[in-house]
This record gives structure tokens, sequence and C-alpha cells, in this order.
């Protein structure tokens, strides 16, 4: 894939810094931090310090308060872009019969959102039983048109229509019957 990253000890990796920066950075006082981790802000300032070593479920609680993954207060550098050749997309698992959904940043990790290609054949539909995803969706009809059943409504999207709806919205899913193949972009959230 081309994707270079930098590998350093976890010794001369300074947290605690990080830490304080990223705090400062967004004007987040200790206490506001302490309170948005269950933390105490003793403990918080100690880590800060480098007076005490935190474990990854503590690094984990500081970066959820902070709004920031545990790679960025580990301050593993990130990819600051991935390009994904179409002889290089990874196929997806789908209960889709009829699909094939192919990642469009597979080589991204600790991404918030999944994009996907999705290929609905002639006839593909996601059967009977509605599924659902815990993290918000978003559809693009990039060729074609596909048929969703959300809470009872159906509704046809054709190119260049989209929709997008909540986590665990209940829906089905069907290549429209009046069409060939219909290719989808399909966001997900984590």
């Amino acid at each position: 894939m081309g994707v270079e990253r930098e590998v350093r000890s976890v010794e001369t990796i300074d947290v605690g810094k990080r830490i304080k920066g990223i705090r400062k950075r967004k004007n987040l006082t200790l206490q506001e931090v302490a309170e948005k981790s269950g933390m105490s802000a003793t403990a918080i300032s100690a880590i800060e310090r480098n007076v005490s070593s935190p474990t990854v479920n503590t690094l984990a609680s500081i970066g959820r308060a902070l709004g920031e993954s545990l790679s960025s207060l580990l301050g593993e550098a990130g990819v600051e872009y991935v390009v994904t050749r179409v002889a290089n997309r990874e196929r997806l698992a789908t209960d889709i019969p009829g699909s094939d959904f192919l990642s469009l940043a597979a080589a991204v990790t600790g991404r918030g959102f999944h994009p996907k290609l999705c290929v609905l054949k002639p006839g593909a539909n996601s059967g009977e039983d509605f599924v659902n995803h815990q993290g918000d969706e978003f559809f693009f009809v990039l060729r074609g048109a596909a048929e969703w059943e959300i809470d009872g409504t159906s509704l046809r999207l054709e190119e260049g229509d989209s929709l997008y709806f909540r986590g665990n919205t209940l829906y089905r899913l069907k290549n429209a019957p009046d069409q060939g193949e219909t290719h989808l972009l399909v966001v997900t959230t984590s």
C-alpha cells in the first residue's frame, strides 16, 4: 500500500506532556477532564507530570474525555492520506446475497468512519430480515437505483440521491427490480 509508519519505543513517548498539551490546546481544565473521564483531577495531574504511569484503560478514559484516540495520546504519527487503487480494494464480508462490498480505505487504522463501495447485482436484496448496524449509515447512489424499507416506508433512490440514518435503524435494501447492476457509496461510523 506504500504507507510508512514511524516506529518509536514506548519509553521515549512523553504521554503526560502530550495529554497536558492536548488539554491546554482544547482549553480544558484538569477538573473538566476529570469529570468527563471519571478520574480525579489529582490523578490526571500526576499523569501529566509523569509522576504516575497510566494503564491502557486509564489512557483510554482520558482519550475519550479529550476526544482523542489512544494512538494520538501515545504520539503515533497518523497517516495523512491513503490511496486505494481499484485493483487493491479489499473485499468485505456481507450478508447480502448478490452483492460485493469493497473497502475504499482499508489501510487507514483508527478511523471513525468506513467508506465502502457496494455493488448490487440484479435481484440482490438483504432478505426478509431487517438489517441494522450500531453506527450511523450514509448511502449515495453512484449508478443505478436501489430501494430501502425503513420503518414501514419504502424509499427509492436513483443516481445522485443519498440517504442518511442513525445507528440501530432497522432497514431492508434491494436493487431496484428494473435495474441492472447498482453501485452505492456506503459510509458507516464506528
